[in-house]
């Protein structure tokens, strides 16, 4: 028992291991090429349950299949909506181990972990290096729920699982609630199906037994969900959500007409099942395939209302909504004069998203949209490369001079936002971090208001157009090397400060330095660039 255990633990690990390194290699590996191709697979509905269906009958787990889709969706690579079309597919196409009765994927698993691990550490083929991590990932996910399978796998040969299915064997609605412990444990709904054909096949179950063991799997995968997905937020928990409710509601409809249909001595449905095929086995088998068909039913009855529900259920995270891009899109590229205007108001959101990064450490602080710097960083941290690849797609399509022009002028603007973006980031982490005190904290204060200050004149400037207003920019970020050599120097012969305080006035100061130069020189594209609108 201590070894299965064990086996259970170290597969957990793995799996959010797994689940977190597909969410960072695949927003690595997020181009806009990458987008499209998986918006023509999923955006077809036929495609999309078709998709579905395959990687549910590949991975023998509908869990699985919902988790790497939370990956694609933390990164931008596919819409919820779509998501959840393919999410409930994948239920579908765990039937497939139900009547093959088994399928081992372990040999398949090792070789994808054994063979990316190594083209990533010898560094082979290093272009594709994003998508040996996915996939490296994606093996250690698998890897993880089959250990955690291995570790619950002899509990239908155990004597005191035997035992207690025996004593359940006249109170029926015990095998709904064995089913939904079970299937919290062993993340795969078809090898619970297995387990109930096992356990029909050698007399200890019932047929109709078997049966409501088989639709417990849809409260145990609603619980196993809850639990899993305990470390997402946002869009990407919604799927988990989502993926929940539909097995909830299949898996508590069909027992409720089983138990019905029992109760009322008719045998109605068992009818039916038996009209099909002579064999229990099989019979049990095509409950399976009913409770998966019924929870994709119950998706498409859901769907077209279900996205509000998500989102007051799991709302989304500030930032999901910052880097989502307000301006730009696809279309947009079909006419290049269109979509330089629109990345440059693109880039003028993420000015003023820094400036709201900045404000959240104002002494005086004057609240934005939002208020979390870590959810701004990050987001912006996911918003930038949409903005570069979105002005590097322009650069492919047919330009007239001017346009050519306006376009190597935003992808220098956008280097430089980029790189403000990061200072402002670690000024704040600075000012967060250290415990500034006395004359110190004085500094920092002034550095910080002088810093927005210069930052709303820049908005003031892009957003007006106007002459003056950049050139007053630009005298405001003229080279103030000198002052902030007397400010260090002044400091350090004031009043005594630990070390550290003082290495921390230092860097704040250069950060300073920096960020007034990256300022003037996004000024200087402001005179030859098109004014973006507010």
């Amino acid at each position: 028992m201590v070894e299965l255990l064990a086996l259970f633990l170290a597969g957990l690990s793995l799996f959010f291991t797994g689940v977190a390194g597909v969410k960072g290699q695949l927003q690595r590996m997020s181009g806009r090429r990458l987008r499209k191709m998986l918006a023509r697979t999923t955006g077809n509905p036929v495609l999309g349950t078709l998709t579905g269906v395959l990687a549910g009958a590949i991975s023998q787990s509908a869990s699985v299949v919902a988790f790497i889709l939370s990956g694609l969706i933390a990164t931008g690579l596919i819409p919820v909506r779509r998501a959840l079309l393919v999410v409930a597919a994948s239920n579908i196409g765990t039937a497939v181990l139900v009547f093959l009765a088994a399928i081992d994927l372990r040999l398949a698993i090792l070789y994808i972990i054994g063979l990316t691990g190594l083209a990533i550490n010898f560094r082979i083929a290093v272009r594709l290096s994003s998508v040996f991590g996915a996939l490296f990932s994606i093996g250690l996910l698998f890897f993880g729920l089959d250990l955690m399978k291995q570790g619950f796998a002899p509990l239908p040969q155990m004597p005191g699982f035997i035992a207690l299915a025996a004593l359940l064997q006249d109170w029926a609605v015990a095998a709904l609630l064995l089913g939904a412990a079970c299937r919290m444990f062993i993340q795969s709904s078809s090898a619970i199906g297995v387990i109930a054909i096992t356990l029909q096949a050698s007399g200890i179950f019932t047929e109709l037994q078997a049966m409501l063991l088989i639709c417990g799997c849809g409260p145990g995968v609603a619980l196993a969900g809850m639990f899993l997905s305990s470390t997402l937020q946002g869009a990407p928990r919604q799927v988990i959500v989502f993926q929940g409710i539909i097995n909830l509601i299949s898996g508590c409809s069909m027992a409720g007409l089983l138990l019905i249909d029992s109760g009322l001595n008719d045998g109605a449905i068992l009818q039916h099942f038996e009209a099909l095929t002579s064999s229990p086995s099989q019979r049990v088998a095509l409950l399976f395939l009913a409770n998966m068909v019924l929870c994709w039913l119950a998706a498409l009855i859901l769907l077209p209302w279900i996205e509000g529900v998500l989102d007051r259920i799991e709302p989304p995270t500030q930032s999901e909504d910052i880097s989502r891009p307000a301006y730009i899109h696809d279309e947009a590229l079909d006419v290049p004069e269109t979509a330089t205007e629109l990345a440059a108001r693109e880039q003028l959101r993420l000015l003023n998203l820094t400036i709201q990064l900045l404000d959240c450490v104002r002494t005086d602080q004057t609240w934005g949209e939002y208020d979390d710097p870590d959810a701004l960083h990050e987001g912006m941290q996911r918003l930038r490369p949409e903005i570069s690849t979105f002005i590097a797609e322009i650069v492919n399509r047919e330009l007239d001079r001017e346009t050519t022009k306006e376009v190597l002028t935003l992808e220098r603007r956008q280097e430089q936002l980029d790189a403000l973006e990061e200072s402002v980031a670690k000024f704040i982490d600075l000012h967060r971090k250290t415990g500034f005190t006395g004359r110190g904290a004085q500094l920092i204060d002034r550095l910080t208001e002088s810093l927005s200050v210069i930052l709303l004149t820049a908005q003031d400037a892009w957003v007006s157009g106007d002459a003056f207003e950049t050139e007053m920019l630009m005298s405001l970020t003229s080279d103030r090397g000198e002052m902030m050599e007397k400010i260090r120097v002044a400091f350090q012969e004031g009043a005594r400060a630990g070390l550290d305080e003082e290495a921390a006035i230092f860097y704040a100061t250069a950060l300073f330095e920096r960020m007034l130069w990256l300022v003037r020189q996004i000024a200087q594209t402001l005179q030859t660039a098109p004014r973006a609108a507010a």
